[in-house]
């Protein structure tokens, strides 16, 4: 792949990560990203991972748990109402996600980082 082409692709996948970071919190998925951006969800897919070994869903994933978890350090909000602000409309996709994640639950994860 030539040098500008790649640079080309680089600041497109900057802009779909910028694009992540911004709107992590609304309740958007691939699709959505993919539409914005006027690619198919597979295309979108494999521009991504090739570009940094993520998928958008993954990258998606990372914003909200690491949101939620600087939340759960720094607020007294309740682990519904992380998840919520987050993006997360369903608590036990959150919760599992979160657990699969950090390898606990979101509360033990709260009392293990305050008592550090």
């Amino acid at each position: 792949m030539k040098k500008q082409s790649k640079l080309c692709v680089h600041n497109q996948v900057q802009s779909i990560l910028q694009f992540i970071a911004t709107h992590y919190y609304q309740s958007i998925s691939l699709c959505d990203v993919a539409k914005t951006f006027g690619y198919s969800p597979a295309y979108l897919t494999d521009l991504v991972r090739r570009e940094t070994g993520q998928t958008v869903n993954q990258w998606i994933i990372e914003h909200r748990l690491a949101q939620a978890s600087c939340l759960l350090r720094e607020t007294n909000q309740t682990v519904n109402q992380i998840a919520e602000t987050v993006g997360y409309q369903n608590i036990n996709y959150f919760f599992r996600q979160f657990r699969h994640h950090y390898g606990t639950t979101p509360q033990i994860w709260r009392e293990s980082q305050r008592t550090t």
